[in-house]
């Protein structure tokens, strides 16, 4: 979402980042796990909350990495190691392609130490990106650690940027560019059915069973291949919001089967027309105040 501030003028709160979009539309992330997604945006967070300067250091409680409070000290390791693997590739002003590692550097206390520390700092062109970055997405950290998906995590925060547009409620993507988007690995679920079975569907219950807002993606053809998506979103009602707090503060055994009866996919639709009429009365439904979608 376009703000007249910059990223770095929001002051982020405990648990809510304001993550810039240069490091949510970020590449090269299909290898990278549920774990080392998460850990972008953690430290991202606490940089941000230390303040953001040019070859500054930061800190990070280890246990704040842990996706369990007893366990997870090599999957701390591995994340740590894919994000200084992880490269960068933004787009600058004149037509000129930087690539900067995400993670420089770092320092890694024994990771099976209760009170262990990460030191980490950022590459000095990754923080001139960040500086000028003018487009984020709010990102709840309860949410984010809630999730068992690595592509609900991208789906999530790609969503995030999106949720507050005023005038727009819907998107539409090559199938090739929503792969990229979630971060699906070469080659993994080539056809549709598969894709849509092991990776949309899984994301997008547990976006709507614990996110504040609700996505719903429908296939959209070239005769009769599908070649892209559409999503939509909407924001939760207020008892919705109430059931995603309660399910994020639930453990999260027995979640998929606990929201596989209660989250409701947007069956296929024949066509984009019927699909953006039946969206268009779906988030008048649950957001009455917004305006309808607009056309294209």
């Amino acid at each position: 979402m376009k703000e007249s501030r910059r990223t770095l003028e929001i002051t982020p709160t405990q648990d809510e980042a304001i993550k810039p979009s240069e490091l949510i539309q970020i590449t090269g992330h299909q290898q990278l796990s549920l774990n080392a997604r998460r850990a972008i945006t953690l430290l991202w967070h606490t940089a941000h909350r230390q303040g953001i300067e040019e070859g500054k250091d930061y800190t990070i409680e280890l246990a704040e990495l842990r996706p369990d409070s007893h366990k997870g000290s090599e999957m701390i390791e591995e994340a740590i190691l894919a994000l200084m693997q992880t490269v960068l590739i933004v787009k600058l002003s004149g037509g000129k392609t930087r690539r900067v590692q995400f993670l420089g550097g770092n320092d890694i206390d024994d990771p099976d130490r209760p009170a262990g520390v990460l030191t980490y700092s950022f590459d000095k062109r990754l923080v001139e990106i960040l500086r000028d970055s003018s487009i984020w997405g709010r990102i709840a950290l309860p949410v984010l650690m809630a999730f068992s998906s690595k592509y609900a995590v991208s789906l999530y925060e790609n969503s995030s940027q999106l949720i507050n547009l005023s005038k727009k409620f819907a998107e539409d993507y090559a199938l090739d560019d929503f792969r990229t988007m979630l971060g699906v690995e070469d080659g993994k679920y080539p056809a549709f059915g598969a894709l849509n079975k092991h990776v949309i569907k899984p994301a997008v219950d547990e976006i709507n069973a614990l996110a504040p807002f609700n996505v719903t993606i429908v296939p959209t053809k070239t005769g009769k291949k599908v070649t892209g998506v559409r999503m939509g979103w909407w924001r939760k009602s207020e008892e919705e919001l109430r059931e995603a707090y309660a399910e994020a503060q639930r453990p999260r055994v027995g979640r998929r089967a606990r929201i596989s009866g209660r989250v409701e996919h947007v069956a296929p639709m024949p066509s984009v027309e019927s699909m953006s009429r039946k969206a268009r009365l779906e988030m008048r439904r649950n957001s009455p105040n917004s305006s309808l979608l607009e056309d294209e």
